[in-house]
C-alpha cells in the first residue's frame, strides 16, 4: 500500500510554484495557519480543497496525495513547466501533445501495415533483364518513398553485379 504523502506534496508543489504559505492561501481562500496545519500533517485539507490544489498545481489526484511516480520525469517535467504557462500557452503545449500523438499513432500504423517482403525472383536461377527491372520498379527507400529513376539505375546496376559475382559470371 502507497504510503500517503500529502504534507509533502502540498509544501513540494507550493515551493515549486514559488509561493509563499500566504500567497497560495490567497490563491485557495484559506488561512496562512490553515496552509501550516496541511504542511505540517496536523490537518487535512478538505475534498473541495484538495481537487483545487489539483487544478492550481497541474496535477493529478495521485501524485499530489502519494508522490511522483518515477515512471516519467519528462511528464513531471513538462506538468512542471507547464502548469506555469498562462492559459493560452497551455493551450499550445496542449495542441502540441495531441499532434505529436497523431503522428505517433499514424507511424505505428504505418509499420503495422507494411507488407511482408517476399522476394521478386529467385535467388539462384539466372536474373532475366525483367525481373531485375521488377524489383527496382517495386523497391521504395527507408521512409517509404518512391525511388527517382537514377536511384533505380544505381541499384538495377549494383543488383546485377552482385549477383553475378555471387553466381561466378562477375
Amino acid at each position: 500500500m502507497k504510503k500517503i504523502r500529502l504534507p509533502e506534496m502540498i509544501d513540494y508543489f507550493r515551493k515549486e510554484n514559488n509561493w509563499t504559505m500566504k500567497e497560495f492561501g490567497e490563491k485557495l481562500g484559506k488561512s496562512e495557519s490553515a496552509i501550516s496545519k496541511w504542511i505540517k500533517g496536523v490537518r487535512s485539507p478538505m475534498v473541495e480543497d484538495f481537487d483545487k490544489m489539483v487544478n492550481l498545481f497541474n496535477t493529478d489526484p495521485d501524485t499530489l496525495m502519494y508522490g511522483a511516480s518515477s515512471l516519467s520525469t519528462t511528464l513531471s517535467e513538462i506538468n512542471k513547466i507547464s502548469s506555469q504557462l498562462e492559459e493560452p500557452r497551455q493551450k499550445i503545449v496542449l495542441d502540441t501533445a495531441s499532434s505529436q500523438l497523431e503522428e505517433q499513432e499514424k507511424a505505428k500504423k504505418a509499420i503495422k501495415s507494411k507488407p511482408k517482403i517476399t522476394p521478386l525472383f529467385d535467388i539462384n536461377s539466372p536474373l532475366t533483364d525483367e525481373e531485375l527491372q521488377e524489383a527496382v520498379d517495386e523497391a521504395v527507400a527507408f521512409d517509404g518513398v518512391p525511388l527517382t529513376d537514377r536511384e533505380k539505375e544505381l541499384y538495377k546496376h549494383l543488383l546485377r553485379e552482385a549477383w553475378e559475382e555471387d553466381h561466378g559470371r562477375g
